[in-house]
């Protein structure tokens, strides 16, 4: 059931974002990130995509409990990416003077973007090792490489767009970067296995299982 949901709140979110710039005309997608499209008439859109994204993500996370740092990084991203959809941006125009939700959505976005870069490398380095992913090992280990390059790229125009010469495509540099992450987020969805539980969570399950029987038995037999 994570496998599905995952994919499906991933699909949803693709088709949200690429609506918002149909049928957004007010902005430049190449300039201006998804996010500010939250302004727009039918900025709604913005607000279910990053939810979908935060839903499918905790799923993904969910499924690789116990992958060590790089399953709690992807809780992290999850997280963030529902703060940022709380708190929306500002309409374009305000970096000087931003308001406090779009303080929150900016601290919340480049958290989540580096903790996804992060657990991207982590755990594609982890599974090339897994059988599930053993037919899949190339395409993984490209979309880690290249979501990386593109998550540098981003900061590299972010910075320029803020503070140089403001003439970088930040919006094209974030969708590429959404876009290959969504990419090794469906991947992970489809390819990992739920983790087992824990040894101890299923020796106290068992322990209970043995006493409640243990119990009816003794029951049935004062009886």
């Amino acid at each position: 059931m994570t496998k599905t949901f995952s994919l499906a709140c991933f699909a949803v979110a693709v088709l949200a974002f690429a609506v918002s710039d149909l049928v957004n005309g007010g902005y430049d997608p190449l300039t201006e990130t998804v996010s500010r499209y939250v302004n727009l008439p039918h900025g709604w859109l913005v607000t279910v995509g990053l939810l979908a994204v935060a839903a499918g993500s905790a799923a993904v996370a969910v499924r690789t409990a116990g992958s060590g740092r790089g399953g709690w990084l992807l809780h992290l991203w999850a997280g963030c990416v529902l703060v940022a959809a709380v708190f929306p941006a500002d309409p374009p125009g305000n970096w000087s003077r931003p308001s406090l939700s779009d303080g929150v959505h900016g601290v919340a976005a480049w958290v989540g973007f580096l903790a996804l870069a992060i657990a991207i490398v982590r755990l594609t380095t982890a599974w090339r090792r897994e059988p599930a992913w053993a037919s899949k090992a190339p395409v993984p280990t490209v979309l880690a490489r290249a979501s990386a390059v593109a998550f540098v790229l981003f900061a590299v125009a972010f910075v320029d767009r803020a503070a140089l010469t403001h003439t970088a495509p930040l919006g094209l540099a974030e969708r590429i970067v959404i876009a290959l992450d969504l990419a090794w987020l469906a991947l992970a969805a489809a390819s990992v296995k739920p983790s087992p539980p824990a040894a101890g969570t299923t020796v106290r399950a068992t322990a209970r299982t043995t006493a409640r029987t243990t119990a009816r038995t003794t029951e049935g037999d004062v009886r």
